[in-house]
């Protein structure tokens, strides 16, 4: 039981540090530490976030033989600004797709928002309630960014959707889901927040306090020790660490304090931008692609969202 199959689908529109540099008055060398990709993608003309999300989910169910009405529950997990106020994109992807005895429902936790759904998810898998659940994770980030305000720490918001099989089948098991621990300090909650501009959600940014970069190291590496803990693992047995690109010295240095070499892990700092809580399944995907990762790999996914929320998942190769 766990994690069936996954997919990504990802926009039609691209964005350059030069437009941005134009955009923002920011130097395009001071961007490249926020931009080291020169572009990154962002939804085209028309496009949805909620759309790319049932991109990847109708790839993930063409290659998967499951009947829609197998399918008891389906989560849309995001930032919550859907792009449509007081509106279900849940229930918008499960009418698409044919999914008509589900329970669709959000779950809005920003960029941890992606595996906190899958454990949901796969709770309720392994619990009985459901034999397959469905999690899509899309954001439309790259469209609540001011680059007037001079947020340079956000210019990497970009676009991207994924969608996540989870099923009570072993034998149709990929990734056995093995625990999770989130951790929730609510002393950053106003670090950032949205407003309305001009009809328009923007993130602002509140007083700036000092601290959050260790807030970050700390609650990754007290979350992982965590876990390991529950799983009776230790980070020597772990294969792969995958984290959220928001910032890539937080990622590195994450690494360091567990004292794990950067081979075990995925930078994709210059593919793209912050594709929110896609980016460790980007990351996943690349692994398999490459063929770096075999049955019984343990992978440690490591997220994080406004609020601030920090996350950790262990997931295991079958």
């Amino acid at each position: 039981m766990g994690i069936a199959d996954y997919a990504l689908a990802m926009p039609g529109g691209k964005r350059s540090v030069d437009e941005v540099a134009r955009a923002s008055g920011v130097d395009p060398g001071k961007l490249e530490r926020v931009l080291p990709s020169g572009k990154f993608s962002v939804l085209a003309e028309g496009e949805t976030s909620w759309g790319l999300g049932r991109a990847a989910a109708a790839r993930l169910l063409e290659r998967n033989p499951v009947r829609p009405e197998e399918i008891g529950l389906v989560l849309y997990a995001g930032s919550s600004e859907w792009g449509t106020p007081f509106w279900s994109p849940a229930a918008k992807i499960a009418q698409e797709l044919g999914i008509t005895d589900a329970h669709c429902y959000e779950v809005s936790n920003f960029c941890n928002a992606g595996m906190v759904a899958v454990k949901l998810a796969d709770d309720q898998v392994r619990a009985g309630t459901h034999e397959y659940a469905l999690v899509v994770v899309a954001d439309r980030l790259s469209e609540l960014v001011e680059y007037g305000t001079g947020y340079v720490e956000l210019f990497n918001f970009a676009d991207g959707a994924a969608a996540v099989l989870l099923t009570a089948d072993p034998a149709h098991t990929a990734y056995d889901v093995l625990g999770a621990a989130h951790h929730t300090d609510p002393r950053w909650v106003d670090a950032y927040y949205g407003q309305l501009k001009d009809g328009e959600v923007k993130v602002e940014r509140g007083d700036k306090l000092d601290g959050l970069g260790e807030a970050f190291l700390d609650n990754f590496t007290t979350l992982t020790h965590r876990v390991l803990k529950d799983i009776g693992r230790q980070v020597a047995d772990v294969a792969y660490f995958l984290v959220t690109h928001g910032n890539q010295e937080t990622h590195r240095d994450y690494l360091a304090a567990l004292g794990v070499d950067a081979s075990r892990s995925v930078f994709q700092y210059g593919l793209d931008g912050h594709l929110g809580g896609a980016d460790p399944l980007a990351a996943l995907e690349e692994l398999e692609r490459d063929g770096r990762i075999g049955s019984g790999d343990l992978v440690i996914v490591a997220t994080a969202g406004s609020g601030f929320t920090w996350g950790v998942t262990a997931l295991r190769r079958t």
